[in-house]
């Protein structure tokens, strides 16, 4: 009877120690995995915002260091560009310079050169020719030719001279033709080499000329317009 009872103590001591233990506190498993993916989204949303900024401001940079030389790139009209070059005459043709005159008419300044027969090889008749504005003329010697005005015109002839093949004069006018025209300051002779010519128009103000071609004699006449 005896044996009984302490057999029994022995069990129930036992089972209050299971008990006992599966109504302990049992640690939160779950919580540490949750924790460090928070940790990890946080960190990487912190780059992403930096990179974000970043862009942005270089763009805004680019954009404003291309107006800067958009804006200095407008250099506005020249003369070369505001007015036409004309052109006329025949290359093959030979002719010489035997008069510049110029004079004030209602409405324009009129310049003419005139021209006659050459004994240098070729037919006789109207010598190539070009009229356009410049921003400076050159002799042969590669040095501007100061000429009086605000505006300047250059008239250039193949095949044509002052001075015949034998070297005698065929124009003996001015070289350097000053007029009291309204418009035409000053009309110059900037070069005169290998039958090459060119002269010199200074006006008080950039204005086109009509060019225009006459024969009997053979002529080239600039009318530039002024106020009546």
């Amino acid at each position: 009877m005896f044996g009984r009872l302490i057999l029994y103590g022995a069990l129930a001591l036992a089972l209050g120690i299971v008990v006992v233990s599966a109504c302990g506190p049992q640690p939160d498993s779950a919580s540490s995995p949750t924790a460090t993916p928070s940790a990890s989204a946080s960190r990487t949303a912190s780059p992403t915002v930096r990179a974000s900024a970043s862009p942005t401001a270089t763009a805004r940079a680019s954009a404003s260091a291309t107006a800067v030389p958009t804006a200095s790139a407008s250099p506005g009209s020249t003369p070369a560009a505001a007015c036409p070059r004309t052109t006329g005459g025949n290359a093959g043709n030979q002719a010489q310079l035997v008069a510049v005159r110029v004079a004030h008419q209602p409405g324009f300044d009129r310049l003419v050169f005139e021209f006659g027969p050459s004994t240098a090889p070729g037919p006789f008749g109207m010598p190539a020719y070009a009229v356009e504005a410049a921003n400076s003329l050159s002799g042969p010697s590669g040095q501007p030719v100061a000429i009086t005005g605000s505006a300047l015109f250059g008239a250039r002839f193949q095949n044509a001279s002052t001075q015949n093949p034998n070297g005698t004069p065929s124009y003996t006018g001015s070289n350097d033709l000053k007029p009291t025209t309204p418009l035409i300051k000053e009309v110059k002779i900037v070069e005169d080499f290998e039958r090459v010519l060119l002269w010199g128009v200074g006006l008080d103000h950039l204005v086109c000329p009509k060019v225009s071609e006459l024969a009997g004699p053979f002529r080239v006449v600039l009318d530039f317009p002024t106020p009546p």
